[in-house]
């Protein structure tokens, strides 16, 4: 058997947990590359600078005067030629047979690369990047058709998702669909289903942090001992406790910042549900299936969320959680309300949530799918 190698993850920041779960969970060999065309990377070293099917020419090439080597030299190893020439002899040297792309983007960048040399090359779409209508220019648009084209299966964690795929061109019969699972550690959290709300996730436009603690300020007035949890940092996390200030509820929530994912758990264990009111930005873009949603249902924790993406695929309305059109901070208000003053609701919709979590959307699952179309890649090509 051959390697897999993943394309896609930034080896100088911490891994998204979908794609580790990839590294440590695919069986088989495996190599992992890093950054973008042309400038990929294998554990830290740039693949063009070190790798090649033609090592003799590379050699002689650095023989010549240094003035000389980069006005010859540095221009054609930028060029599509030795990049190709370079992957393919990091590929061949690793004996690469299947080539597995996080995010469309990567896909598409390295799929003439892929074609050249006749290696199956399978995408997994993970959210902005089949959403986010300023990128999908027409460019992209037409790298995206190459890529679906040449591609033996793309993956997308969302019906919405799939969808989306299928209305940018991708032929119906290569989507799967295939859903994230969260870590076996949460289902083992036992929550004492305190009244308090919790949010977990970046401060960024497409999960409206700002209106999931609008929302929590008309739940107040109901239960006015009531407490936010918001984990997290980015763009829109000093706005929110700005506006925790201006609307006078700044003593009732907490702001934790970023915090390391081990550490997590201990929210879980004292909330009685937990929030996020995702919506569609005015520039199109989307989630695909939150993963801190998938955690805290694990968790035992009802949620109150929006009818956005995938969010509609894990929670079953008024059974494991209570949505809300985008935009309604009211109605998503009363219903932290109504959970924050009936813990044994919390408790009741928090096991049906962990069930059907536990039954649909696990991690074995998500691996298992991924798995299989890398082993069908591999079968059809050495066919």
């Amino acid at each position: 058997m051959g390697t897999t190698c993943i394309v896609g993850f930034d080896d100088n920041k911490v891994i998204k947990d979908f794609i580790r779960i990839h590294v440590e969970s695919l069986s088989g060999e495996k190599v992992c590359v890093s950054r973008a065309y042309p400038d990929y990377a294998y554990q830290g070293k740039t693949i063009r600078y070190f790798y090649s099917q033609k090592p003799f020419l590379k050699k002689a090439a650095r023989l010549l005067p240094q003035a000389l080597y980069h006005r010859l030299i540095t221009a054609k190893e930028l060029s599509p030629p030795a990049v190709l020439d370079a992957l393919g002899g990091f590929f061949a040297s690793h004996n690469v047979d299947v080539i597995l792309a996080e995010f469309g983007a990567t896909g598409a960048a390295i799929t003439p690369i892929a074609k050249q040399l006749g290696i199956p090359l399978i995408v997994h779409f993970h959210g902005h990047d089949a959403h986010r209508q300023p990128e999908l220019t027409p460019e992209r648009l037409a790298k995206y058709c190459a890529m679906f084209d040449y591609a033996h299966s793309v993956l997308g964690v969302s019906r919405f998702m799939i969808d989306a795929l299928a209305g940018l061109g991708c032929n119906e019969k290569k989507l799967v669909y295939n859903p994230y699972g969260p870590r076996d550690s949460f289902y083992e959290i036992q929550s004492s289903y305190q009244p308090i709300v919790l949010s977990v996730g970046r401060f960024t436009n497409i999960k409206a942090n700002h209106l999931t603690l609008l929302a929590f300020s008309k739940a107040l007035k109901e239960v006015p001992n009531a407490q936010l949890v918001q984990i997290g940092d980015g763009e829109l996390l000093e706005t929110c406790i700005t506006l925790a200030k201006v609307l006078g509820i700044e003593k009732n929530v907490i702001f934790k910042g970023a915090i390391p994912h081990q550490e997590i758990a201990q929210y879980f264990a004292n909330a009685c549900c937990f929030a996020q009111h995702s919506v569609i930005p005015s520039y199109g873009d989307a989630e695909g299936t939150p993963n801190t949603i998938l955690e805290a249902a694990a968790a035992g924790l009802p949620i109150v969320s929006t009818r956005h993406a995938g969010i509609k695929d894990v929670v079953i309305e008024g059974k494991t959680g209570m949505l809300v059109d985008e935009l309604d901070v009211d109605t998503m208000g009363a219903h932290m309300s109504h959970l924050l003053r009936n813990p044994e609701l919390c408790r009741q919709m928090g096991s049906a949530a962990r069930k059907h979590t536990k039954n649909n959307f696990n991690s074995q699952q998500h691996i298992h799918r991924l798995q299989s179309v890398i082993d069908d890649a591999r079968k059809k090509s050495h066919h």
